[in-house]
């Protein structure tokens, strides 16, 4: 695999899993365990495209079906070079000093391509004037060359959109170490890069990006700082905010390729029981996987055909990485029962007045005084259940102390609910909440609180068990984290001091409310549904 990925991804987890595979014995495809269902896959036999020493990979075919662009590294430095389909001749377009790599067609026949100088380290850099950073270049077929993007950072795995008027690609720009977000920038002109999927608490890293070809979607391999895996990730174009993961948490996935229909998703994945990386098939809406039968070796890096009829990818079963190409036809899975969109967005409890009310305006609750602490039951009916839930509160910290701890403890239904909020010794605030499995999960806001100042702090768990924290409607970056502490009796909500123990919160709580799945305005984790069927953004 390249240099530039590998810089994202943990060494046991993505690029380096056992060389050697067992071959699969399947004549089409390894299908989901819901054969129902399953995708049904025909496959052809693999043809070599290239041959002998060094690794030719990250291949994608031309408009006109006729060439190849790749990346080889046989002179001993990442080049890109152009495959001629019908006869096999390679003609280098980009070689010579520097990395020139992750080839991607315009629909004219231009390249656009990553390029850096050899690494150096940043004081290097500034000394001799050189740029050690990663650049997007544009390559014509007259020979001709010139830079769309430059600077310092990396800016990598170009997508060109089916229009042509704009590039996607992943960025280091503006982020610390390696980490990356998506931009974009116009194909020509002079207008300037924009940043249009930055880094945010779930985000540790963002690559790969392309857009659907009707435009609608956007798709991208996503490193979750919490799995600390790799997943295909969409969102529609338009709202790059709510965005769905496509496969599942225990399989790693990258360098997924729209099929030119918009129908299917070619990627490079992993899961418990494979022989090695392979070459699968998703489609979206449905969320059906299958793996492709490419022999032994790890194969990577799927690129479509423009007609749909083939992949072309990359498989080291020789030694080194070299091209391949396979016939494939799928047909879609069998119809299923369509079912009704599920809308979260009611509120089952809510501070109003000094009293707890349900989502109704009716007290559901007599209030006790507890040692400084306001107490209310829980009343009968007041379960969040298994999925997303959220707690929305104001509070004001009127000074900060060693023990100024306690905002907020909830625990409902004997521990398959519980959430607190504290502001911690460095005056952050924290959000706590048990996962499905039991275990809770914390994120700390960003800066720490200012006291006397009303702050309104919005926790969401999500329904796979992913935190996620707003403090005055800002996305906190902080990771999810595990957290033992666990406060409050079962069945009850506690604001302020805890009776039972040293901590309280000097200040007040102005507003609460808390319920199942997400308030309003707040951005949903999508559904396969509402984002393929017309109700993202909505």
């Amino acid at each position: 695999m390249n240099k530039l990925l590998r810089s994202h991804v943990s060494s046991g987890r993505i690029l380096t899993a056992a060389s050697a595979g067992v071959a699969l014995c399947l004549a089409g495809c390894i299908s989901s365990p819901q054969t129902d269902r399953a995708l049904r896959v025909r496959c052809g036999r693999m043809k070599a495209l290239t041959d002998g020493p060094g690794h030719d990979t990250e291949a994608v075919w031309s408009p006109d079906g006729r060439r190849i662009a790749f990346q080889t590294d046989r002179q001993g430095d990442w080049d890109v070079a152009v495959l001629d389909v019908a006869d096999g001749r390679v003609t280098p377009v980009a070689a010579g000093a520097g990395h020139a790599c992750y080839p991607a067609w315009t629909p004219d026949g231009r390249l656009v391509y990553a390029f850096g100088h050899h690494p150096m380290t940043a004081v290097q850099a500034a000394r001799s004037g050189a740029d050690c950073g990663y650049g997007l270049r544009v390559w014509r077929p007259d020979g001709g060359t010139s830079e769309r993007t430059q600077g310092y950072w990396r800016d990598y795995t170009p997508s060109v959109t089916a229009d042509g008027a704009f590039v996607y690609y992943a960025s280091t720009r503006g982020n610390s170490g390696n980490s990356a977000g998506v931009w974009r920038v116009p194909l020509d002109g002079e207008a300037r890069a924009a940043c249009v999927l930055p880094l945010d608490g779930g985000t540790v890293g963002a690559v790969q990006p392309s857009l659907s070809p009707d435009g609608r979607f956007l798709l991208w391999a996503q490193l979750d700082g919490f799995r600390e895996n790799w997943r295909l990730t969409a969102a529609a174009a338009t709202n790059l905010q709510e965005s769905l993961a496509l496969t599942p948490v225990e399989m790693s996935a990258y360098a997924p390729r729209w099929s030119p229909d918009g129908r299917l998703i070619a990627f490079t994945g992993f899961r418990a029981g494979d022989p090695g990386w392979g070459v699968y098939l998703l489609e979206p809406r449905s969320g059906e996987l299958c793996r492709l039968a490419t022999g032994r070796g790890h194969a990577r890096s799927p690129a479509w055909s423009p007609d749909g009829r083939e992949l072309v990818f990359e498989n080291n079963r020789s030694g080194f990485y070299k091209l391949y190409r396979m016939a494939i036809r799928c047909d879609p899975p069998r119809a299923q029962p369509a079912e009704a969109p599920l809308r979260l967005d009611r509120v089952e409890a809510r501070w109003d007045a000094g009293a707890l009310v349900d989502a109704e305006g009716t007290r559901v609750s007599g209030a006790q005084q507890a040692g400084g602490a306001l107490r209310f039951e829980r009343p009968a009916g007041l379960d969040f259940g298994e999925g997303a839930f959220f707690v929305d509160l104001t509070l004001v910290v009127d000074r900060h102390e060693p023990d100024t701890r306690i905002a907020a403890v909830g625990q409902y239904a004997e521990h398959a609910l519980g959430w607190q909020v504290f502001v911690r010794e460095n005056r952050r605030l924290f959000f706590n909440a048990r996962g499905p499995d039991g275990r809770f999960i914390g994120i700390e806001s960003d800066e720490p609180v200012q006291a006397g100042r009303p702050v309104r702090v919005l926790g969401i768990r999500d329904a796979d068990g992913s935190m996620r924290l707003y403090v005055d409607g800002r996305k906190q970056a902080g990771r999810a984290s595990g957290a033992t502490l666990c406060y409050g009796p079962a069945l009850s909500v506690c604001f302020g001091q805890q009776w039972n123990g040293g901590m309280r919160l000097n200040g007040k709580v102005l507003a609460f409310a808390c319920g199942r799945g997400y308030p309003p305005g707040v951005p949903r984790v999508m559904t396969s549904a509402g984002l393929f069927d017309g109700e993202a953004g909505q």
